[in-house]
């Protein structure tokens, strides 16, 4: 432990003895020079070596119609790389992403191009009513009922907002975000929602969440053409867990007790509601248990008393437009229950269902529930990729990066992945093999044995510092026993770990951005910070921590999916019987790209530097699936 601590740390600041500020600035010099002759002339930095590298395959792969997969460290530039590249091929651009923060930094990135080249490429951020629409009644509504809503409002001459725009004012800007359309939405009197749809229409890149991509009803209601447009996903890490959301549903009792009220709202029948309802009263159990999607729908059918489910679902179709009037001219909310519970049945009438699993549950409020969920992502990512021009896939963690492509069932697509633009000796990477997780080892004594050995390396890093645990509850146990041993201690009300203010994840989203505003105002003191998390939790994927926020991060054991849930075991199952062996690939590499995840949380540029703290023997087992950009300075074993 003092040879790593000598070697590897300042003793005053804690910064790597091995960065140089005289290399690195001869680095940027070298970068200048080399950027000179950079690939895309639209691109609005001084690019590094690296980021030539992946424009350069952007233009050979996808400017010849195929299918890029990328993997490139957080910082690397992936957002101003491709778009600069692929504008200058005059292609138009659906770029999906995930969160609004990705999305405020594409839309960034154009408005750089735009000044760097004294051009106006335009771009429009395709949202949901929720984000976009002016009328109350409508914006508080989930995504389809608002469609709905909004349709019947504007038949009923309702909605004050103008919706068929003929033209586009001429004082709306090129690039718009949701705050600029709805600023000229009200300024106009017109609706921000088919504003938006109105400029997607001719504008060069569009910028919406997967969902707008995957899910073939949002496409057709958006108007959304494939065709000779260029896909990019950004943060793909997780487009496989999207793909399969958008192909699933869920049916609830208590959606079952709202469709029935509906009924009687209308005089309608409600048997068919009853009988789901008693099938199932008489299937689910405190215990969750799976069926074959095949055997499912087969049930379903009995309970039904129907042969074709999907003619039930046409049958009482007009019942759901009755019971939104009926709302409507009443002044009530106009979501309508029963038709998520017909969208629930026209799924399972219309998939494969050898493609899915059914799932009997209770939620935690004791609800009964039935998860209908698709086990192949490549049934909504295909069909889509097939269709468009060309697709680049990318993002910091998508080791091993042949293996997502096979999930996704990209056999064919080139993969790269790419070095990182930090100065290698700013990564520091450790395996501490003597602790794990691993449930039959998860004891008291082990987990005051991570919090000690957390201990002696929080006091050689400075300011801010992120730990992230398998499960909350882990977490939480965890704090508590590091509490009782004295490893925290608590002073004024607050938790400190090696004087460092302690800060815990919050379960809303609201809540939690509170904490992490005030975890990073506490990061960048002298005395710094502690924030706790969760491995795919709100600060473990989509987060950034750069510079002071984030000098070291230390990963509590290996994020394993829960093995013995029905959706994990059936998800294994499924790939096993499509290639012999990739279910148990898939749940290792599950795994690990959540922990790479976490990791990128760290370093966001060039001159950034952490120490990352991989805390489970099983990291050495499988270090070939640690991200390429976090062991470019190799994996350095040390025994505590």
């Amino acid at each position: 432990m003092e040879e790593y601590k000598e070697s590897h740390f300042c003793q005053e600041c804690g910064k790597l003895l091995t960065l140089n500020n005289k290399v690195y600035r001869a680095n940027i010099a070298e970068r200048q020079e080399k950027g000179k002759t950079g690939t895309s002339g639209l691109f609005p930095y001084n690019p590094y070596p690296p980021q030539l590298e992946f424009m350069r395959d952007i233009e050979s792969v996808v400017g010849n119609r195929g299918v890029l997969v990328a993997e490139a460290c957080n910082g690397f530039g992936k957002t101003a790389c491709s778009l600069a590249t692929i504008l200058s091929m005059n292609h138009k651009i659906i770029y999906a992403t995930r969160t609004h923060e990705q999305v405020r930094q594409v839309l960034l990135e154009i408005e750089r191009i735009n000044r760097q080249a004294g051009a106006r490429f335009s771009a429009v951020n395709l949202a949901s009513r929720r984000h976009l629409c002016l009328n109350e009644k409508c914006r508080r509504l989930p995504s389809v009922e608002a469609f709905e809503a909004c349709r019947l409002m504007r038949d009923m001459d309702k909605c004050p907002y103008k919706w068929k725009i003929k033209t586009v004012p001429a004082s709306i800007p090129p690039v718009l975000s949701m705050k600029k359309l709805r600023r000229h939405g009200r300024m106009h009197r017109i609706c921000p929602y088919f504003l938006a749809r109105k400029v997607s229409e001719k504008c060069t890149v569009i910028v919406g969440p997967y969902q707008y991509v995957f899910n073939e009803f949002i496409r057709e209601r958006m108007n959304i053409q494939l065709g000779n447009k260029i896909l990019i996903f950004d943060e793909a890490h997780n487009a496989d867990k999207i793909s399969l959301e958008v192909l699933s549903d869920t049916l609830s009792e208590r959606s079952l007790a709202r469709s029935k009220e509906e009924t009687e709202l209308v005089k309608a029948s409600s048997d068919f509601i009853d009988d789901l309802a008693e099938y199932l009263e008489e299937t689910v159990s405190d215990k969750a248990k799976a069926k074959s999607g095949s055997e499912f729908r087969k049930e379903l059918e009995r309970a039904l008393k129907v042969k074709d489910i999907s003619l039930l679902v046409e049958t009482f179709s007009d019942v759901v437009e009755e019971i939104r009037t009926h709302k409507i001219e009443h002044g009530d909310n106009p979501a309508c229950f029963l038709n998520g519970v017909l969208r629930f049945l026209s799924l399972v009438a219309s998939s494969p269902s050898d493609s899915y699993v059914a799932v009997y549950r209770r939620s935690f409020s004791s609800l009964n529930l039935i998860e209908y969920k698709c086990l192949d992502p490549s049934l909504a990512t295909k069909p889509i990729i097939e269709e468009a021009y060309a697709a680049l896939i990318m993002s910091g963690t998508l080791s091993p990066i042949g293996l997502f492509a096979e999930i996704m069932g990209l056999p064919d697509a080139e993969t790269r992945t790419y070095t990182a633009i930090a100065d290698p000796q700013n990564v520091r990477t450790i395996l501490d093999g003597s602790v794990t997780t691993r449930f039959t080892e998860r004891s008291e004594k082990m987990i005051r044995r991570y919090g000690e050995e957390v201990l002696k390396l929080t006091s050689r890093i400075p300011n801010g510092v992120l730990i992230f645990f398998p499960q909350r509850r882990f977490m939480l146990k965890s704090l508590g026993i590091w509490r009782e041993n004295g490893i925290i201690a608590r002073k004024h009300g607050k938790l400190l770990l090696e004087g460092k203010t302690v800060f815990i994840e919050g379960n809303q989203a609201r809540e939690n951005r509170k904490i992490v505003e005030e975890y990073k105002r506490e990061a960048v003191n002298q005395r710094g910070a502690v924030l706790c998390g969760v491995f795919r939790g709100r600060n473990a994927e989509g987060s950034n921590f750069p510079y002071e926020q984030a000098r070291g991060i230390f990963l509590i054991g290996v994020p394993y999916a829960d093995y013995t849930d029905p959706v994990v075991k059936a998800q294994i199952d499924y790939f096993n019987r499509k290639s012999k062996g990739l279910g148990e690939k898939w749940y290792v590499m599950d795994a690990f790209r959540a922990a790479n995840q976490a990791m990128g949380r760290g370093i966001r540029h060039r001159d950034d530097w952490c120490n990352f703290i991989l805390m489970d023997r099983r990291y050495g087992t499988h270090r070939t699936l640690i991200t390429p950009w976090a062991i470019v300075n190799g994996l350095r074993e040390i025994s505590m």
